[in-house]
């Protein structure tokens, strides 16, 4: 398999921070540009709740929140120096928008944790970011579990 081009989507957990490590290995071996890709929640519900500028304040500090961990990360991930990387910041449903950067732009190879930060009831109800990106992407994808979910088995 040639792996040119890496994904990985991130939502600051402990397993998005685990994929991320494999991907920063792969992409070292490989020799390949990375992107990490964080998607901010779509709370469009709440602009029913809040004045207009609120709202706009809100989106505006979460896309500035976002931007402070991922820049953050090469504290984290010196590796990320010694790569070609980038990072993307979407809002909306994560899901619909990990498969938007991959149509608009497509990678070898998407690594993502098998866990992020969600309610547990609306994995229930509707499954995971992972499951439905494992089910709709055209690109290979790598699901990483954390050694702490492995134990636990």
């Amino acid at each position: 398999m040639q792996i040119t081009s890496i994904l990985v989507p991130t939502d600051f957990s402990e397993d998005s921070y685990y994929a991320l490590s494999h991907a920063l290995e792969i992409a070292q071996r490989r020799q390949c540009p990375l992107t990490i890709l964080h998607v901010n929640p779509d709370e469009s519900m709440l602009h029913h709740y809040l004045s207009e500028n609120e709202y706009e304040k809100l989106k505006q500090s979460a896309i500035e929140d976002a931007k402070i961990e991922l820049e953050g990360l090469v504290e984290r991930f010196p590796q990320l120096r010694e790569i070609s990387y980038q990072y993307h910041i979407r809002r909306g449903i994560p899901y619909v928008e990990i498969l938007e950067e991959l149509e608009k732009n497509p990678v070898d190879l998407v690594v993502i944790g098998s866990h992020g930060k969600s309610n547990l009831a609306m994995k229930y109800f509707y499954g995971t970011t992972v499951e439905k990106i494992v089910r709709r992407a055209k690109t290979s994808i790598l699901v990483t579990r954390t050694p702490e979910k492995k134990a636990q088995k």
